[in-house]
């Protein structure tokens, strides 16, 4: 009879415990900024992704972590308004606000969020004037499917104020937010708290073991970004390091133990999926609006250009020499300086290359025109510390130089980095004052360059409210080939042969 009780209390007990067995699904991505890229995958590809998984009985969240309103050739025309737009038909739970979301002003990113028939989350961002949140954006979100609720948090790096020039917000400190934003997530009924990130600051795992959270997602697909061997480890943190993949993550909890949660998850390349024929159809309608334009032939590249990140942000560039001395010229200023960061593309053109309009506005994505300001040599001096100053971490600020030549050491302290500059071949004098051509970005403090925010931007002959690539392609139109090359602008004496200067 005993034997009898026994079995019968551990049958229920066995029972009663898989009864309280939670499952669902979540898919993960983010950093899709090209809707349509060759052998890589993008939203079609990730549209029957979803679909495969949305027919399963387990619920199924999907999660889109930003970072993909810029860049892009198409954002370069309506801010990332095509990209919301693909989102809406994908069906994401929420999309956490990252990095390129904020390319554009804290405006475009507000207008964004009356786009999208999702929410936007940032959680530690305030706007100075009004110490509430970007308006549309949300500081957390409970997200639901049938009976399950999971409470949404989404962080970013200050420096992302600094890289895209956004001044009427802060960030607040994610340790507070964090505590704030998951007390009231739980006591609004959420089975489990999400964290997403993306970036380095930030060790989210601390959030892990203290049980704050119960499960970090952060997609750092960017190659001056931590990757994902580098990365901290933790069985409750997912990391996608690469661009066109998906997280397929299984979640498994007791009910109302979130404490008990397994996680299980792949990383999925988009490629392998088959298009979605109505996203793809989608595509095609935004792509062929664009293509009779950006088509277009211009002209030849006589030698090679690379848009690399690292041949950008790390050393000087025939393209950055060849678009800076193109400002130069078209301001009349003595020099010109231009962030690594405003050429994108990472792609290589090998010489005899044909340029199309298409070709430029990728490698000059953003809507910047230049800017004429008078600098004094100490203000120069300055600024390029600023541009070297994080070499290491192939950050945008790199300088890319014109009617200067720049010794610097870069294993040397940032802020000691420059060794010597002279200027159309005569040294740096610390209190003349220079012509110096630049980008309305960096005149307004991006990316550093704070030094450049209170001067005056002086008027000139050829003023007119043209782009960096109109400019490029105005000289593409005159001469029909281009030869940009490396002409010792910029030496890192780190980097100089065995007895070479």
């Amino acid at each position: 009879m005993t034997k009898f009780i026994f079995l019968f209390i551990s049958f229920f007990y066995i029972n009663s415990v898989y009864a309280g067995a939670e499952k669902v699904t979540l898919i993960f991505t983010g950093g899709l900024t090209e809707i349509a890229v060759k052998d890589k995958g993008g939203y079609a590809e990730l549209a029957s992704l979803l679909e495969i998984h949305r027919k399963k009985p387990t619920a199924v969240f999907f999660i889109f972590g930003g970072n993909s309103l810029f860049p892009s050739i198409l954002s370069s025309f309506d801010h990332g308004t095509h990209i919301i737009d693909l989102l809406n038909s994908l069906e994401p739970d929420v999309m956490g606000a990252s990095n390129g979301d904020f390319a554009f002003s804290e405006d475009e990113l507000s207008l964004r969020t009356y786009e999208a028939a999702f929410p936007i989350v940032q959680s530690n961002i305030i706007e100075t004037a009004s110490g509430q949140n970007l308006d549309g954006v949300l500081n957390s979100v409970i997200l639901q499917q049938g009976r399950y609720k999971l409470g949404f948090i989404s962080l970013m790096d200050e420096g992302v104020l600094e890289t895209y020039n956004l001044t009427r917000i802060s960030v607040k400190d994610p340790q507070l937010i964090v505590a704030a934003e998951a007390e009231k997530l739980r006591s609004l009924g959420a089975d489990l708290i999400i964290i997403h990130y993306r970036g380095t600051e930030l060790n989210c795992i601390d959030f892990l073991k203290n049980g704050m959270v119960d499960l970090v997602l952060r997609n750092n697909n960017d190659s001056s970004l931590l990757t994902a061997e580098k990365a901290q480890k933790h069985a409750k943190q997912i990391f996608l390091a690469e661009t066109a993949q998906a997280a397929v993550i299984e979640l498994s909890w007791q009910s109302k133990l979130p404490q008990t949660l397994t996680v299980q998850w792949q990383a999925e390349k988009l490629a392998l999926y088959p298009k979605n024929s109505a996203v793809q159809q989608q595509i095609k309608n935004y792509s062929s609006r664009l293509d009779l334009l950006l088509d277009e032939i211009i002209g030849v590249t006589r030698t090679d250009i690379d848009t690399s990140t690292v041949g950008l942000r790390t050393k000087e560039n025939a393209l950055g020499n060849l678009v800076t001395d193109l400002m130069k010229k078209h301001s009349g200023a003595d020099i010109a300086l231009l962030n690594g960061g405003a050429v994108r593309g990472d792609s290589f053109y090998p010489k005899n290359s044909q340029i199309s309009r298409r070709d430029i506005v990728k490698m000059l994505p953003y809507r910047d025109t230049v800017v004429l300001l008078e600098v004094t040599g100490m203000q120069l001096l300055a600024v390029l510390e600023n541009g070297f100053s994080q070499i290491e971490n192939i950050k945008g600020r790199f300088p890319q130089i014109s009617g200067m030549k720049v010794v610097y050491d870069s294993q040397a302290a940032a802020g000691d980095r420059v060794i010597s500059v002279e200027i159309n071949n005569s040294p740096l004098q610390p209190l003349k004052r220079y012509k110096l051509a630049t980008s309305s970005y960096i005149a307004r403090g991006g990316d550093g360059y704070q030094r450049f925010r209170h001067n005056v931007p002086l008027t000139y002959n050829q003023q007119m409210s043209k782009l960096l690539s109109d400019i490029l392609i105005n000289e593409l139109r005159l001469t029909n080939s281009i030869f940009p090359k490396i002409e010792s602008r910029m030496i890192d004496i780190v980097k100089q042969p065995a007895g070479q200067p």
